[in-house]
Order: C-alpha cells, then sequence, then structure tokens
C-alpha cells in the first residue's frame, strides 16, 4: 500500500520539528520525534552512534554552546519502505552563534508507531565537497597542509584540521608539548610558534611516501626547506604519520627533528 498524502505530511511535520525543538532547548522532548530505541548515527564526525533518546540528550547538552542556534531542513524526499517504514532524505544547514554555517545531509529511517510517525534511526553527514566530488585524500590534505605552513595562515591550518583533531611530538623538547588536542589549540600553538621563530619554512621535499593497511593513513618521509636569519639556509628532515578524516587531518604525529630544528634556529638544546 502507497503511503497515503496524511501520511506524507506527517512525515515531513515530524522531520522540520526537529529543528523547532532542539532550538529551542526542548531536548526532553525528543520521545516525540525518535523511538526509544532510536540510534543516532555520528560517525562522519568521530563521534559514534548514539543509541536512545537519553543519550542524544546527553550529548547536546555536553556539546553546549557549541551547538548550533539554528537548524534548518530543507530538501524532503520520502520513500516508502513497506507499510510501517519509510526512508527520508533531507538537507540540513545548522547556523553557530559567531555566524558561520555547515551543510549535512540526513538519512532516516522513520516507523508507524501506535501515538504516530517517529525516526528510529538517522545518519547524519557533512557536505563537505561541491558538487558531488570526492573528498581529499591524504596525500592532497598533506600539501595542503605543507602549504598552510609555507604561508604561515592560520586561516587555511584551521581548515585543513579537523575539529577533534589531534597532533603529536612524539620526540619533543622541554617547553614543546607532545601532544596537542582541537583544532583551536593545535592552530593557537602553531601561529604563536611563527611569530616567535627566527625561520621560514619555503618549500617541502618528498623523500618518500608509504601507504598503510589504512587508506586514509600515509607516512611520509620530508625535509621542510627554509630561510633563518640566524643560520641561513636549512633542511629540517622529519617523518610524518597522517590520518584524514572526511577530507581533514584527524590525527598526526610528527616525528620532526629536534636537533636539526634548534640547529636551524640558532639554538643549542
Amino acid at each position: 500500500m502507497a503511503l497515503t498524502e496524511q501520511d506524507r505530511i506527517d512525515i515531513n511535520d515530524l522531520i522540520n520539528l526537529h529543528g523547532h525543538l532542539t532550538d529551542a532547548g526542548e531536548l526532553d522532548q525528543a520521545g516525540e520525534l525518535f523511538t526509544p530505541d532510536v540510534t543516532y548515527d555520528l560517525d562522519d564526525f568521530g563521534l559514534g552512534s548514539l543509541h536512545g533518546t537519553a543519550a542524544m540528550r546527553e550529548a547536546a547538552l555536553a556539546l553546549g554552546d557549541a551547538n548550533p542556534v539554528g537548524h534548518h531542513v530543507t530538501n524532503i524526499v520520502i520513500t516508502r519502505i513497506d507499510d510501517r517504514s519509510a526512508r527520508v532524505q533531507s538537507k540540513g544547514v545548522g547556523i553557530k552563534a559567531d555566524g558561520t554555517a555547515g551543510s549535512v545531509v540526513y538519512d532516516d529511517i522513520v516507523t508507524r508507531q501506535s501515538d504516530g510517525w517517529k525516526i528510529r534511526y538517522r545518519k547524519v553527514t557533512a557536505r563537505r565537497a561541491a558538487l558531488g566530488e570526492q573528498e581529499a585524500g591524504p596525500r592532497e590534505v598533506l600539501e595542503r597542509w605543507r602549504q598552510a605552513a609555507i604561508s604561515q595562515s592560520a586561516h587555511d591550518m584551521g581548515r585543513v584540521y579537523a575539529v577533534d583533531a589531534v597532533h603529536e611530538f612524539p620526540f619533543t623538547r622541554p617547553g614543546v608539548p607532545s601532544r596537542l588536542e582541537g583544532r583551536d589549540e593545535i592552530v593557537s600553538w602553531t601561529a604563536a610558534v611563527w611569530k616567535t621563530n627566527t625561520f621560514k619554512y619555503e618549500r617541502y621535499r618528498t623523500l618518500a611516501i608509504y601507504d598503510t593497511n589504512d587508506p586514509d593513513t600515509i607516512i611520509v618521509e620530508q625535509e621542510a626547506l627554509g630561510t633563518s636569519t640566524s643560520t641561513g639556509e636549512f633542511a629540517l628532515p622529519n617523518i610524518v604519520v597522517l590520518t584524514v578524516r572526511n577530507g581533514q587531518i584527524a590525527h598526526l604525529r610528527d616525528y620532526v627533528n629536534i636537533l636539526a630544528a634548534a640547529a636551524a634556529m640558532g639554538r643549542d638544546m
């Protein structure tokens, strides 16, 4: 049996109501939208899957002011599965308090319950590439990261890291952190280094790139070539283990040669 006109109206209202309740902070009313055993799939954001409305509420509260102030849903397409369920695809635009925006796709399975249609499964996928293009792989992201370092652009460096990225320095020295967590911390620390150091990268030389069993992870042997006001031209060797998620750096282990870096700055270890 085909979905009735009333079914389609009710399902549209269901999808639209999500933004109204969420933006109003009425998280305790999630039961009006979702089944008690709902799965809310946020794997695309590195957050795994939430199970049940209580877990969804806790996650939203934990996010706090980082939640969008406006959820806007458009382009709703409903496809019948059987007499009691349907697939619903829609577009979402999230507006942050600072005016920035992002686009996602909602992929829902809705089921007919005794008290109306409810969402049983939702997968949220971020849109980051135009015109259906494939998102950047690790080699392309590596080049973007290098260019941001060469131009010393905090804006470009911020775009290349995922919001929850981790940057590690397995070989470090006193005064240099061994681990930076989150895009903001990584970019702030990097920008501070640019301001205080006396050297500048001009280009990178790739010595070798190795694929791994994970297609999103590569190992890179490289040299950063540049000039220092203290020592002149330098070549700074290092090895990078780079993992990319959704076209951005998720994890970077930066095995920089500490002795060579100190020499380029004209410092003793």
